[in-house]
């Protein structure tokens, strides 16, 4: 009978911990668009600049930056690129959390994860209850793994026991 409890606990707490995935992503690429939000707002700065003196020509403010003699503006215009950069690649990014499917969604972010803004989302993160079919599947996925492991950690030494038997009887 304990035994019983015991895997359906296993089970509900598989089920809550990969539950909690699929929302940790939707809280990462929530974020990320901030982030990308806040870097937008920068390079909007940087180009009213370009407007009034480069004709709108944002490669041109960085070059004219890059030909100073100071090493300070010279690593602003760095700075700036970078800025440029970084922006197209996140919204390439966002845009897989935005429009993908959620079994897409799971092994990008493994592999295309920015750990501060993982490390971020971690220290903010609240817990909660997706609604969503996907997010549901993995979570009965990881009931169903969590029940094997507590199934393989029981059976583990009674095998184990009934093979030294099996070999002293031999």
């Amino acid at each position: 009978m304990i035994k019983n409890l015991l895997d359906k606990i296993f089970f509900a707490v598989g089920v809550i911990i990969f539950l909690q995935i699929p929302h940790f992503i939707n809280q990462y690429a929530q974020r990320m668009g901030g982030f990308i939000d806040s870097q937008k707002e920068q390079i909007a700065e940087y180009q009213a600049i370009a407007n009034r003196h480069f004709d709108g020509n944002l490669n041109a403010y960085i070059n004219r930056l890059k030909t100073n003699s100071d090493p300070a503006i010279i690593a602003s215009a760095d700075q700036i690129e970078h800025s440029l950069s970084n922006s197209q690649k996140m919204s390439a990014e966002l845009l897989v959390y935005q429009q993908e499917p959620l079994w897409y969604q799971m092994p990008y972010f493994f592999g295309h994860m920015r750990v501060n803004l993982a490390k971020g989302t971690f220290y903010q993160f609240q817990p909660g209850l997706p609604i969503n079919l996907w997010a549901w599947g993995y979570g009965l996925i990881g009931g169903l793994l969590f029940s094997l492991l507590f199934s393989s950690i029981t059976k583990t030494p009674t095998a184990i026991q009934k093979l030294r038997n099996k070999r002293q009887l031999n």
